[in-house]
């Protein structure tokens, strides 16, 4: 198979040398005079310069090692600042020196804006997102300025995926302290060569496949099939026989070429460096200018990543700019670097600026639904792919293109193996299909997981592997799945274990599957065909959304939710589902952040179960759900809606609520309080009291003491840790 890919970025090179190894026949074709793209390295005044600004941090060992074993680097321990209003700052910021530092004008302002602000806010875009979380004072000074500076468009129109991924974990975003991948406090570096290293070492591999000076002009296309590219070169045009295309050029310019006109925008970058008569200006790896009148976005300075980058005498700054339509752009950013004290103007011996269009994808509001309106007009191209941050329409750093990259070679080598495993011989309109393994629990009758089981096998993603997990004495029901869906797996559950052990049982199967995602659910249910499509695409756009939530419908009621999630009511205290029983209207058309995902249905990230663990064994049913999306919240990850994803419970399937009913509640009740709730006696006194009234004056008085005596039991029984997926038993 002849692939050609276009482009010899981080991520084209990255494609290019997985599936080499795999023995596929690549080429690729770079417009520039060089590889690399945005992460190459160059030298100036003496000194070795990153394009802009880097960092390389992940929590995927696997792409960590393979960085690392293609170059040597050093581990960093990160010093970042931030510069507001003409005062320093810790980075990440903290409120409370905000409060200090700018007395009295935010002292008094920002806790009074936070009280009084709008919680019930719609998140239809950022500005809404940040107000209603943090109030207008603390927004409209510190987290607002930066992020339409980056951009160039208002507040308001600025999508509120932006503000999910990054007001609460990013940088000089990061009001809140959590741990996540964009909350880093190390990153690595090569000890040669700069971030450039990284590319011009997978260059190096690849050498003759790599065409530099060959400007892309069109692609040549029979049916719904990519037959070449065309190309020029030394001023002439040729063309290239392709089996398979594969695009890191912007999302728009590959529509362009195959027919399709898109409204994503893209915003140009400047880095703006100075050659400063000085060892070194500041002990800093990055510093965030967070003011929007400051024409700078972030500054690096890269002796502090390595200290063999230039001569000893003298330093380079990179100033990084998207606010780049001025014709003094270089004379403005010394003088912001000036005024904030790095340096004297007589210090500066020389200045250079270097532009590289379609750098930041600009999140407008409904970026989403033109993404997913290219794509779809993309897949129609089977032999087709895109993958890169500005093929993806994604701000991806060296790591995620990495990553991706290897998800897109994988895809490809286990297409051409064509492996059993995988169930669907369809491929969804996706940049990059990550590996997905749907676990079903076996629940109810075996008609009713035999055909959740089906509607699983039907989907259109692609890259799919699916199991069934059910008890030993279940035969028929195995029968019927080995003789109707023979590539489904059958897994055995011991007798008496619950759902929460049934899912880790499914889990450990999927880890082994190497699957990047697990879609979870329980028999009693139904999904669409694009169901887990939509939850992927999801997925691979907000990975510190570690778990995802399906709309989850009625079966026997189809225009009425059954869950969209849950949330924990304060008072009067209860576990609440929401939306359960009300119309599928535009209440909940909107993706938006909740609590709880229940175990109905659930898409997980990998990254979840090797960092929180799996689900509690110790509850038969009712709270397993909550108590895992508690820890998953807890360890920084997000849990999101997603209202494209439909799914369909039965009612009818829900277990009597007899006195064992009550029982079990009673002993998982227990049991959540004892591992969530501090401080727990006045907690659980108050909220037991609660639950045991209502229940009483509901007309279930004769199974308040099945449920009280559960309660007991609870306390009695040990708690213990959490599983973990190197663990031998569940």
């Amino acid at each position: 198979m002849k692939i050609v890919i276009i482009g010899a970025g981080m991520s084209g090179l990255t494609t290019a040398f997985l599936l080499r190894k795999r023995g596929f026949d690549v080429q690729i074709l770079e417009a520039s005079s060089y590889a690399g793209g945005g992460a190459h390295s160059f030298e100036w005044n003496g000194h070795t310069c990153d394009w802009a600004t880097h960092r390389l941090f992940t929590h995927d060992e696997h792409t960590l090692q393979q960085l690392l074993s293609l170059v040597p680097m050093n581990k960093i321990e990160r010093k970042s600042r931030v510069y507001l209003g003409g005062k320093w700052l810790h980075d990440p910021v903290d409120v409370i020196q905000i409060c200090r530092r700018f007395f009295p004008s935010k002292t008094f302002s920002i806790p009074l804006s936070y009280a009084f602000r709008t919680k019930r806010l719609p998140e239809e875009s950022f500005r809404n997102y940040v107000y209603a979380r943090f109030g207008r004072a603390l927004s409209d000074f510190l987290l607002s300025p930066y992020t339409v500076k980056m951009f160039g468009i208002p507040a308001e129109d600025i999508s509120v995926e932006w503000a999910r991924k990054k007001v609460r974990v990013a940088g000089p975003l990061d009001v809140i302290r959590q741990g996540s991948k964009k909350k880093f406090n190390y990153f690595y570096y090569p000890k040669n060569g700069g971030y450039g290293a990284i590319p011009q070492s997978l260059y190096s591999e690849l050498g003759n496949r790599v065409t530099l000076g060959a400007e892309v002009v069109g692609i040549t296309t029979e049916d719904d099939r990519a037959t070449s590219v065309r190309y020029r070169a030394d001023g002439v045009e040729r063309e290239l026989p392709a089996d398979m295309v594969i695009s890191t050029m912007p999302l728009t310019v590959l529509g362009n070429m195959l027919g399709h006109r898109s409204k994503l925008k893209y915003r140009t970058v400047a880095a703006v460096y100075a050659l400063v008569n000085k060892p070194q200006v500041s002990p800093y790896h990055w510093i965030y200018y967070m003011d929007g009148d400051v024409v700078i976005n972030r500054l690096c300075e890269f002796k502090n990543m390595n200290p063999n980058m230039g001569p000893p005498e003298t330093t380079v700054v990179c100033a990084e700019v998207t606010d780049c339509e001025h014709p003094d752009l270089a004379e403005r950013t010394v003088g912001d670097m000036v005024r904030s004290g790095l340096f004297g103007r007589e210090d500066v011996l020389d200045t250079t600026v270097v532009s590289r269009d379609f750098s930041y994808p600009v999140y407008q509001r409904d970026y989403e639904l033109l993404v997913d309106e290219a794509q779809r007009f993309l897949g129609r191209f089977r032999n087709v792919r895109w993958v890169g941050r500005a093929a993806q329409f994604e701000h991806l750093e060296i790591d995620d293109c990495f990553s991706a990259a290897t998800h897109l070679a994988r895809e490809i080598g286990d297409s051409a193996a064509q492996p059993a495993a995988v169930i669907s011989t369809q491929r969804p309109d996706l940049a990059i299909s990550p590996r997905l393994a749907a676990v079903v629990a076996a629940r109810g009758s075996a008609e009713d997981t035999i055909e959740c089981v089906k509607s699983v096998a039907a989907s259109d993603y692609d890259q799919l592997s699916v199991a069934l997990v059910c008890n030993a004495e279940e035969a028929e029901l195995q029968r019927m799945v080995a003789e109707s869906l023979p590539a489904v797996t059958i897994l055995i559950k011991p007798q008496g274990l619950g759902i929460p052990a049934a899912f880790n049982i499914g889990i450990h199967w999927a880890m082994k599957q190497s699957a990047d995602s697990v879609f979870l659910c329980l028999g009693v249910a139904t999904i669409e065909p694009n169901t887990l499509s939509e939850l992927m695409k999801v997925a691979l756009r907000d990975p510190e959304a570690g778990i995802l939530a399906p709309k989850i419908l009625s079966y026997e009621h189809r225009d009425r939710i059954w869950s969209i999630g849950a949330r924990f009511r304060k008072f009067p205290p209860s576990i609440k589902t929401i939306g359960v029983g009300k119309p599928d209207d535009a209440r909940f058309s909107e993706s938006r952040e909740v609590e709880f995902a229940v175990s109905s249905g659930l898409l997980v990230n990998a990254a979840v179960f090797e960092k929180c663990g799996l689900f509690d064994p110790g509850y038969q049913f009712y709270y397993e759900d909550v108590d895992f999306s508690q820890r998953a919240r807890l360890d920084g990850f997000r849990v999101r809606f997603v209202p494209e994803a439909r799914m369909f419970h039965r009612d009818s399937a829900e277990p009597a609520r007899d006195r064992q009913f009550y029982y079990a509640w009673g002993e998982s009740f227990a049991r959540y309080y004892r591992r969530h709730m501090k401080p727990l006696l006045p907690r659980l006194a108050a909220d037991l009291c609660y639950l045991l009234l209502r229940e009483a004056l509901t007309g279930n008085a004769a199974k308040v003491p099945s449920l009280l005596k559960g309660v007991v039991s609870g306390f009695h029984k040990r708690v213990g840790d959490i599983p973990r997926l190197d663990a031998e038993f569940v």
